[in-house]
């Protein structure tokens, strides 16, 4: 019986972990590789694409996109890292890249022709990207431990570049 119990409970985990959705034209690739590690990917409306690409233990990723031709890659690397990554317009772009350990990543894009990039090297860093509106581009570069950054864009054209690095 325990053996039966723990069978189902592992499927149920194996499933529920690298859940995806597509529609027709919509296009979903997880790659996982380590320990404990999940995924989810929700997709809504047409030619939407996500990666996902994960190595290591405890990580984390979820993407949800609706609308049309939107685009989100996450890649992490380490332990206990988490990227979220939501697109709710068209022609939207976002790319997150993680090493190290307890990184946390997040990325909110609604509109049109929005690109967003954040890229974390370290320990205990922080990163949310917040873009509605058209045409914004925003950089969030992390090297090092301990660091903390919000981006909110809001309107048209807007272009933000952050730097931040050392040991807090």
């Amino acid at each position: 019986m325990k053996r039966l119990l723990t069978t189902a409970a592992a499927a149920l985990m194996v499933f529920s972990l690298g859940a995806a959705h597509a529609d027709p034209r919509n296009r979903v690739r997880v790659d996982q590789s380590g320990y404990g590690n999940g995924a989810a990917a929700a997709q809504q409306g047409d030619r939407n694409g996500t990666v996902i690409v994960q190595g290591g233990r405890g990580q984390y990723a979820r993407g949800v996109q609706s609308g049309y031709n939107n685009f989100l890659r996450m890649d992490q690397y380490g332990t206990r890292n988490s990227v979220g990554t939501a697109q709710i317009g068209e022609n939207n772009f976002a790319v997150t890249g993680q090493d190290g350990l307890n990184l946390r990543a997040d990325t909110l894009q609604t509109g049109y022709g929005n690109v967003s990039g954040i890229a974390q090297i370290g320990t205990n860093n922080r990163a949310v990207a917040d873009q509605d509106g058209y045409n914004n581009t925003s950089g969030i570069i992390q090297v090092g431990n301990g660091q903390d950054v919000t981006v909110r864009q809001r309107g048209e054209g807007n272009i933000s570049v952050v730097v931040q690095s050392g040991y807090n």
